[in-house]
């Protein structure tokens, strides 16, 4: 008797410690691929996919900063993301993949210029085409309004007008989304989207969902196309802006944390990171950077 409980006890045993080795090689899997919460894991729809965040492209030595880099620079990138197998995409392709299962490519990634400036049209768009890769374009709306003027037009600092917007969205390679259309601010007072101090929920709901609507009907009638994506002007925000946004339809957000994005469900839509790119660097150094 003693012999058989001591060999059923063994028994357990083992099984026991092959279950736990299980486990954790499950985990160690589905951790390799990003996951940090196993019971939602779905290692089909896990993502990894780098955002590479630019501003404008110079020529003018002194423009250039970490936010105006020269477009040689800006045609390197394009080159080496294609000698190392990228292909650029849309953040709505990523949208399209968790709602309707669309098919990704093996490595995307996403270029993004923050802002509308008009060197996204003279210098960046032609690369763009040059080299049929793909960029979503966040202008600021009233900017482009300006634009319309011609004493606001000047190639070292204008923005684009909604012509030239229209014209990029026209041509496959470009997205035009939501950048605010009057909320591009950083002053004692806005901060952004963010909050202000001393203004109550409702006000501030309010005046987020005013300016977000307009900068939307803006886009819409110069594209014909809604955006998905918002975009926070120098990554400000509150506690309640991701759910007004969210409340207006929007089906992702892009912030400025520089962070590679390992993406498991829409809900992680929500907090795209992106790496800004500086300038005065390679493009082998700076994809090296962000472990490209």
């Amino acid at each position: 008797m003693t012999g058989n409980k001591t060999g059923h006890q063994f028994e357990y045993r083992m099984r026991k410690i092959i279950s736990i080795i299980t486990a954790v090689n499950i985990m160690i899997c589905l951790t390799g691929c990003g996951y940090e919460n196993v019971q939602k894991a779905d290692a089909e729809k896990c993502i990894r996919i780098p955002v590479l965040m630019y501003h404008g492209l110079t020529e003018y030595e002194e423009l250039r900063n970490q936010y105006m880099i020269h477009p040689s620079l800006f045609e390197d990138d394009l080159r080496y993301l294609m000698k190392q197998g990228y292909t650029t995409i849309f953040v709505s392709e990523i949208v399209d993949f968790f709602e309707n299962g669309k098919k990704l490519p093996e490595k995307p990634v996403i270029l993004t210029f923050d802002d509308g400036y008009l060197n996204n049209y003279t210098y960046a768009f032609p690369l763009l085409k040059k080299y049929r890769c793909k960029a979503v374009i966040s202008p600021i709306g009233i900017s482009a309004d300006e634009a319309q003027d011609e004493k606001y037009r000047s190639p070292k600092w204008s923005q684009c007008k909604w012509e030239e917007l229209k014209e990029m969205s026209s041509s496959g390679l470009v997205q035009i989304e939501n950048h605010t259309f009057s909320l591009h601010k950083n002053t004692d007072t806005v901060h952004g989207a963010a909050k202000k101090r001393n203004e109550s929920d409702e006000e501030y709901e309010k005046r987020l969902k005013e300016d977000l609507t307009e900068a939307n009907n803006r886009i819409c009638k110069a594209t014909g196309r809604k955006p998905c994506t918002f975009v926070y002007p120098f990554g400000a925000k509150s506690e309640s802006t991701e759910k007004i946004v969210r409340s207006l339809g929007f089906k992702a957000i892009l912030d400025c944390e520089s962070k590679m994005n390992v993406i498991s469900s829409k809900e992680d839509l929500f907090h795209i990171h992106r790496f800004l790119r500086p300038d005065r660097l390679s493009a082998q150094d700076f994809m090296r950077s962000v472990e490209l």
